[in-house]
């Protein structure tokens, strides 16, 4: 388990990249669409190549950060 302190910083970190990006957006020198039909293909045919092509212990990894960002998710609304 991380130490809470180590949590915390990543946690600021992170917050601090989010908000860079709300200035980036609210500026206009980001700009957010959505994926057009092509690039959502595009990405699920490669999401689902990598899949195949993962060990276990990749997708035990892979599968445990998706549930700690979808925790920490739930815990800042």
């Amino acid at each position: 388990m991380a130490h809470p302190r180590h949590e915390r910083r990543e946690e600021d970190a992170r917050e601090g990249q989010l908000e860079h990006i709300r200035d980036q957006v609210s500026s206009g020198g980001l700009v957010v669409r959505q994926m057009t039909d092509s690039e959502r293909a595009h990405w699920d045919d490669h999401s689902a190549t990598s899949d195949r092509q993962a060990t276990p212990e990749e997708r035990t990894r892979r599968d445990a950060a998706r549930k700690k960002r979808r925790d920490r998710d739930k815990r800042n609304g």
